[in-house]
């Protein structure tokens, strides 16, 4: 949850910064690249000049966005960053600005404590520091394994030697199979917190049922209901015409493959029956 802040001015805003930040006046402006005096004039309301440059800077120096320096919002958080800023490529931010991939899984993903464990894991494996470490654990066994055969002469001594050469592993599919459980384990808590519409859909489903069965079999006897498929098609079709960017031409289209569909399922039907009553 964005952490928020009470109104205020642009003076309480800096002033509540730097005592947020432990940051005096002299380091400030050091920061921002200005004098001691022009920090201070500000603030004690000997002028009301500041910079827009500045404003700008100040924003930066405490990771801030302008429009909560200049007390427009209440929440700190910057929205807009340079792509240099967030270490982006050019081609990265053009893939998440064309759509190319999709922005809210990738957000979703970047909010994920595990998932950043995983973008770790993976700057490990492209450096092969976790590689290094497997390799010298592998050299490990496989010196205890030699010392164990050579020097031991039992069984035992074999069977040792034997377990500890298996305890080996390929060094870079340890680091895929560590990153795989970890990326899974991200990929499954997101899926969690996001939820599952299914529920709600079955109920849906299962009600709009209700309502088609309904509506065919008014004024009828419900045990013994009759409907053609000319009927159903059009009570189907109906019970979505409302939604938005159905068209009624694709309507008709589907209204029609599900008359010849279920015509043509009774009539396989009752030759099936026919052919059944023929062979009693």
């Amino acid at each position: 949850m964005e952490h928020m802040y009470l109104p205020g001015t642009i003076r309480d805003r800096i002033t509540d910064l730097m005592k947020e930040h432990k940051i005096s006046q002299t380091d400030l402006a050091v920061r921002i690249g200005t004098t001691d005096s022009t920090i201070s004039r500000f603030l004690t309301g000997k002028t009301d000049k500041l910079s827009d440059e500045n404003i700008i800077r100040i924003a930066r120096a405490f990771n801030v966005s302008t429009d909560f320096l200049l007390g427009v919002s209440n929440i700190p958080d910057r929205k807009n960053f340079e792509i240099a800023e967030l270490g982006l490529s050019v081609q990265a931010a053009r893939n998440l600005y064309t759509g190319k991939v999709s922005p809210n899984v990738v957000n979703r993903l970047l909010e994920s404590p595990r998932f950043a464990e995983v973008t770790y894991m993976l700057e490990q494996y492209f450096d092969d520091t976790l590689a290094e470490g497997f390799a010298g654990q592998n050299q490990l066994y496989a010196t205890l394994s030699a010392m164990l055969r050579n020097k031991v002469k039992t069984d035992a001594a074999v069977q040792a030697a034997q377990t500890v050469n298996r305890m080996r592993v390929p060094a870079y599919q340890a680091d895929l199979t560590f990153i795989q459980n970890q990326f899974m384990a991200a990929i499954r808590e997101v899926k969690k917190e996001i939820g599952s519409d299914f529920t709600a859909i079955q109920a849906m489903n299962k009600e709009v049922a209700e309502k088609i069965f309904t509506e065919l079999t008014k004024g009828q006897d419900v045990q013994h209901p009759t409907a053609t498929p000319e009927q159903i098609a059009d009570a189907i079709t109906r019970s979505v015409a409302g939604i938005e960017g159905v068209h009624q031409q694709a309507l008709d289209k589907l209204g029609s493959a599900l008359v010849e569909f279920m015509n043509s399922t009774l009539q396989q039907v009752t030759e099936q029956e026919k052919d059944d009553a023929g062979k009693g």
